[in-house]
């Protein structure tokens, strides 16, 4: 009950920056995730709020904590900056990122006027990128930018990747 009442502050926080534009998704439709939620283990999940203009959240979906973990979902809520718009914009942003690491490869696997959904690979091992996959829902609001990412070290099983991308599809702005 204390990491619903955690998950919702954070949720509720995460508009803050966004004047009304509020994220929302179905956690339950991952329910690795929604077992770490409602274990209240607040151990796994990490909120920081000291930038009002970027605030991040991760959760820990398996691992021991949120600085220790094999897949976790972050959070991420941001105002916009000069040449950071749209949701393409901020995607483009963390692939350049993710590449400066390690190699990678994109998918965008849907698209529309608000929103991206897209997947990287590192095709490679690299040791300053242990993450190997990776799916990102950027969506866009008027006044804010909100990031989901799901990031995996190991391999990610086709139907956890299904149930990821049911999650990821179902957020919205409120």
């Amino acid at each position: 009950m204390k990491v619903r009442a955690l998950l919702g502050l954070a949720l509720l926080t995460l508009s803050v920056p966004a004047h009304a534009e509020r994220l929302t998704f179905d956690h339950r439709l991952q329910p690795r995730l929604k077992a770490v939620l409602d274990s209240g283990d607040t151990s796994r999940i990490d909120y920081q709020a000291g930038n009002p203009r970027y605030i991040v959240d991760r959760i820990a979906v398996q691992g021991t904590s949120a600085a220790d973990w094999t897949e976790l979902l972050e959070i991420i809520a941001r105002t916009p900056a000069k040449g950071m718009r749209s949701a393409a914009d901020w995607m483009t942003e963390l692939t350049r990122a993710a590449d400066a690491r390690c190699a990678g490869r994109v998918d965008v696997l849907a698209q529309d006027d608000a929103s991206i959904t897209f997947e990287r690979h590192a095709t490679a091992i690299c040791p300053a990128e242990p993450v190997r996959r990776s799916l990102y829902r950027v969506v866009a609001g008027k006044r804010s930018l909100f990031l989901l990412a799901v990031h995996e070290k190991g391999a990610l099983a086709d139907d956890a990747r299904a149930q990821w991308l049911a999650m990821l599809a179902s957020a919205h702005l409120n």
